[in-house]
């Protein structure tokens, strides 16, 4: 590599380290999502098992991921050293890949790659699972075009973490392991097959072997699997309001420019000269299914109004990049490989998202000002310090911070609350209320962190009653000083 690329990458690896800081832990907003997911690596670290021991819908990778950020220290900076040293390396090797495939601006899609991703218009925060997933999608793409002797095996691999991270997002790269078997290999097709399930079976096979020797394979299969396509898929929107919702979140989000861009370019290139249709077919595909989540659930505000889901639109950070690339690197079109021509281009897909990105980071506010981080409640229960199960936040998502605060475990494994705001038919006969329940009685948990107020979320009124019947039973409302009204319950006959 010659000094003057050597020059040009060093400055794309410092641009994509400043722009990862703008969401170091002093800085990235708290998400009940994210609290969530902190919550699930801290109970892994102390020996609880996801799904049996906490529930969430997520696969398993973005638990233990977290539990990698915790075991490398720093509270949540081991989690963000993992993210940046992920987004350094998809930055390292797409400039590569640029360079070894002649790419008139290789510095180009690492530089969009990295504005993209770090969109806080989109991304709301960092480390969510999309995030991990777009990561592993660019070196996945990156292997792809490489000749690694592994290369198979690797591809597989990352198949599985994409998968085991978060399902749908798979989808994406399935265009590119057909264009192997279908494009590149007209005979023997076992082979490659057999290395990549190698490669996926280095996921899947110690994930198995940890919930089977935990005893919670059911519980597995149940939660990040079952759960997502009997109820979490199961509400729809009509075509309209999903055409409207990506028009939204790509024009507030300020992903508009580089989607139509790629995307006519994209269809421009079909019926142009290009090298590789099959490659871009592929490649156009991929950019499609990185949409998938949005038409595969909905999700309402106040069980009428649709909502629009930004992070949803993330993946396309590392689609985009990969159809562009496609374009710009294997066209037959002497137009298209023209740098004064991709000059103007170059504009259009990095100058808003630069403005973005400089307004995020000239503006950006301490988490320890949040709202939520600093109530009254919490001050109060800085003072007053609960224990393991001795805490139980219902209800109320953002307050799942508390538990990683102080460091405890939830005495049920029921951590958060929304499906009975979301499904009409979820928990009828208050089995999982009663649950919960007990576990509260079982672990004679001293305080409850509730608003009653959002009791009124619940969509199945008998729920909402039931629940408070108990409260009122067992709890009663603890005066916080400075608080306006009260949410946080003590367990009665509990001294102090």
């Amino acid at each position: 590599m010659t000094r003057k690329n050597t020059i040009v990458l060093f400055f794309i690896l410092c641009i994509s380290f400043l722009l990862s800081l703008s969401f170091s832990p002093p800085y990235d907003r708290m998400r009940d999502d994210r609290e969530v997911f902190s919550y699930g690596g801290m109970a892994i670290l102390k020996g609880q098992v996801p799904y049996r021991d906490f529930f969430d819908h997520k696969p398993p990778g973005i638990f233990f991921i977290n539990a990698a950020g915790s075991l490398l220290g720093g509270g949540l900076w081991g989690l963000w050293a993992i993210n940046t040293v992920l987004a350094l390396i998809a930055t390292w090797l797409l400039y590569q890949t640029g360079r070894q495939n002649r790419l008139a601006f290789p510095w180009l899609l690492p530089l969009l790659f990295n504005l993209m991703i770090r969109d806080n218009l989109i991304s709301l925060g960092a480390s969510m699972t999309r995030e991990f997933t777009t990561f592993f999608f660019v070196i996945f793409f990156c292997l792809f075009l490489g000749e690694s002797r592994f290369r198979e095996i690797l591809l597989g691999l990352f198949t599985g973490l994409i998968f085991f991270t978060q399902q749908e997002q798979v989808l994406a790269v399935l265009p590119f392991l057909a264009y192997i078997l279908l494009a590149e290999r007209s005979l023997a097709v076992i082979l490659p097959i057999a290395r990549m399930s190698l490669g996926f079976g280095l996921v899947l096979l110690p994930l198995l072997l940890y919930f089977a020797w935990n005893h919670s394979l059911g519980y597995f299969w149940e939660d990040s699997f079952r759960f997502n396509m009997i109820w979490y898929t199961a509400q729809h929107k009509s075509l309209g309001d999903h055409f409207r919702t990506i028009k939204r979140c790509l024009d507030q989000g300020n992903f508009e420019m580089p989607f139509m861009i790629a995307l006519v370019l994209a269809v421009s290139a079909l019926f142009l000269r290009h090298k590789r249709k099959g490659l871009l077919l592929a490649a156009l595909a991929a950019f499609f299914l990185s949409l998938a989540p949005e038409f595969m659930a909905n999700r309402f505000i106040d069980g009428a109004i649709p909502a629009d889901s930004f992070a949803y639109f993330l993946p396309l950070a590392g689609s985009v990049c990969v159809l562009l690339f496609v374009i710009f690197a294997f066209s037959d079109e002497a137009i298209l490989a023209n740098r004064k021509v991709q000059f103007p281009f170059a504009l259009l897909l990095c100058c808003s998202l630069s403005y973005t990105a400089f307004q995020h980071s000239s503006h950006l506010v301490l988490r320890s000002s949040d709202r939520d981080i600093n109530s009254p409640v919490l001050n109060y229960l800085r003072q007053h310090r609960p224990g393991n199960y001795d805490l139980y936040v219902f209800n109320h998502d953002d307050y799942i911070y508390a538990y990683n605060e102080f460091q405890i475990l939830a005495p049920s494994r029921w951590i958060y609350h929304h499906m009975w705001a979301w499904y009409s038919q979820w928990d009828a006969d208050h089995a999982l209320l009663n649950s919960i329940a007990g576990d509260l009685l079982r672990h004679r948990t001293t305080y409850v962190l509730m608003d009653t107020i959002r009791l009124n979320l619940f969509l199945r009124p008998a729920n909402a009653v039931w629940w408070r019947d108990f409260m009122q039973t067992y709890y009663q409302p603890l005066p916080v000083p400075g608080a306006n009204y009260n949410i946080l319950w003590k367990r009665k006959g509990t001294p102090g």
